[in-house]
C-alpha cells in the first residue's frame, strides 16, 4: 500500500513535465512487478539566448541589448525545438505470458508535445526590429519550417524476464497539430518605403475545429538490451531503444493555405502596414491580397519517434565508476543526431552522480549533470541535459528530466 501511494504522488508530481534520462541503468535482478514514471521538459536554440526565450514565458521588457545579443548569435539557417512529455509503465514479471515462463507483460501510457522550427536570420530581424532596418534590402526567408504536434498513448507489451528487452504496441490519439514550410520568399522594399515587391512560395496545414481528438494512429516501441565484451572478462551492455515509431490519421479536416505568387505594392507607405513596429509591439494585420489559397484535407503522416542506441550503465556492476555513451536520433526537422559520452559515480550505496557532455539535438555543445537516490525498493533521479542552460541567461535551452522507479 505504501509503495502505491509512493507512485501516486510521484505520478502528481512528474504529469507537469520522451527521451530517457540519462545515464540509463539496467538492473539484470529479480522481483515481480515494476513501476517507471518518467518527465521531460527541453527546449534547445542555436541562435536564441535564454534571456530573450524567458521573456516570451515569464514576461517582461525585451530591450535592445537583449535582442542585440541574439541577433549577433544568428546563422544563415537557425533551429529551435522543445519537446514537452510525460510516461507512466508498468511491468508484471510474475505471470507467464502465453504460458512461456520466460514472458512477462508491460502496460505503458504517456503524453507529447513537439515543436521544432528551422528559420532563416532575416527572419528574426523583421520580427524583433521591423521593416525599416531593410529598407533597401532584399529580405530572404526561404527554407524555413515548423512542425507542432501534441498526442497521446496507450500500449501493451511484452518482456523478457530475464534481460528486460520488450517490445509494445502503442494505440494513438492526435489532439493538435500544425507544420508548415516556405520553400522560397522574398520581401523587397524601396529606400523610401514607398513600394514592396513580395515574392512567396510555401504552404501551411493546421488541424482545425475545437474537438480534442483530432485523429488516431498505432505504432510500436522497442527495448532491446545486448551484452557485450569491451574488455576481456568484463561484460557491458548495449540498449537499443526505439519509441512511438508509428503513423496517425487525422480524421479532422486540415486546413491548408497555400501561397505561389510574387506581387508588387506600390503607392503607399510600407510602414503605414509595419513601420517601425515588430511582432512585440502590436498585432500585424495581414495583407489582404497575398494570393493565399485555402483548402481542407485529409492527412496521414509519421509520428515524431525516436531512436537511441549507447552503452548503458549495469546497475549489478561492482565497479565505482562507469562510462556510458550513444547516439540519439529524432526525425525531426529542427533535431540533428545527437552523440553523447560521459560517466556515473557510485558516490555513496544510495547515491549516484554522473555527468555527460553532448553534441547535436535542437543545439549543438551541451554538458548535462545527474544524480539518483535509491533505497530497496524505489529510486528517484532528476537531471538536466543542459547544465549551462540551467543557470545562465547566456545559454541557449533549458533541461529537467525526472525519473521514478519502484520495484515490488
Amino acid at each position: 500500500m505504501r509503495n502505491s501511494l509512493i507512485v501516486v504522488f510521484f505520478g502528481c508530481f512528474l504529469g507537469a513535465f520522451g527521451q530517457q534520462l540519462l545515464p540509463i541503468q539496467y538492473d539484470t535482478s529479480t522481483y515481480s512487478q515494476e513501476f517507471f514514471m518518467q518527465g521531460l521538459a527541453d527546449y534547445g536554440a542555436t541562435s536564441l539566448h535564454n534571456d530573450l526565450t524567458k521573456k516570451f514565458l515569464y514576461g517582461g521588457a525585451i530591450t535592445n541589448e537583449i535582442k542585440d545579443r541574439s541577433n549577433n548569435s544568428h546563422n544563415g539557417i537557425n533551429r529551435v525545438g522543445a519537446d514537452v512529455t510525460g510516461e507512466m509503465e508498468y511491468r508484471n514479471y510474475s505471470v507467464n505470458l502465453f504460458k512461456k515462463q520466460n514472458l512477462g507483460f508491460l502496460v505503458k501510457g504517456g503524453y507529447y508535445n513537439y515543436l521544432s522550427l528551422i528559420y532563416a536570420k532575416d527572419l528574426f530581424g523583421l520580427a524583433f526590429y521591423g521593416n525599416e532596418s531593410y529598407l533597401g534590402e532584399n529580405i530572404d526567408f526561404s527554407g524555413t519550417r515548423f512542425s507542432a504536434i501534441s498526442f497521446q498513448k496507450v500500449g501493451f507489451g511484452i518482456i523478457d524476464k530475464k534481460t528486460k528487452s520488450n517490445v509494445a504496441l502503442n494505440f494513438y490519439s492526435i489532439s493538435n497539430f500544425s507544420e508548415g514550410q516556405i520553400r522560397s520568399g522574398q520581401l523587397f522594399q524601396s529606400l523610401d518605403g514607398d513600394s514592396v515587391n513580395l515574392g512567396l512560395d510555401g504552404t501551411i496545414e493546421t488541424a482545425s475545429g475545437s474537438n480534442f481528438f483530432k485523429g488516431y494512429g498505432i505504432g510500436v516501441d522497442l527495448d532491446f538490451k545486448i551484452p557485450v565484451i569491451f574488455r576481456a572478462d568484463k561484460v557491458s551492455f548495449i540498449q537499443f531503444t526505439a519509441k512511438n515509431l508509428g503513423v496517425t490519421y487525422l480524421n479532422t479536416p486540415i486546413t491548408r493555405y497555400s501561397a505561389d505568387t510574387n506581387i508588387a505594392y506600390t503607392g503607399f507607405e510600407f510602414k503605414q502596414l509595419y513601420g517601425e513596429s515588430s511582432i512585440l509591439d502590436r498585432n500585424i494585420s495581414v495583407l489582404d491580397s497575398l494570393g493565399i489559397d485555402s483548402t481542407s484535407i485529409k492527412k496521414m503522416r509519421f509520428l515524431p519517434g525516436y531512436f537511441q542506441v549507447g552503452k548503458i550503465i549495469d546497475e549489478m556492476n561492482p565497479a565505482r565508476i562507469q562510462s556510458f555513451f550513444g547516439l540519439r536520433v529524432y526525425p525531426s526537422i529542427a533535431y540533428t543526431p545527437l552523440l553523447y559520452a560521459g560517466a556515473q559515480i557510485k558516490a555513496l550505496p544510495w547515491l549516484d552522480f554522473g555527468a555527460h557532455a553532448s553534441y547535436g539535438g535542437y543545439t549543438n555543445f551541451r554538458v548535462g549533470l545527474y544524480s539518483q537516490i535509491k533505497f530497496s525498493s524505489w529510486s528517484f533521479g532528476i537531471a538536466t541535459e543542459d547544465l549551462v542552460g540551467m543557470v545562465s541567461p547566456n545559454g541557449k535551452g533549458q533541461s529537467i528530466i525526472t525519473r521514478l522507479r519502484v520495484k515490488l
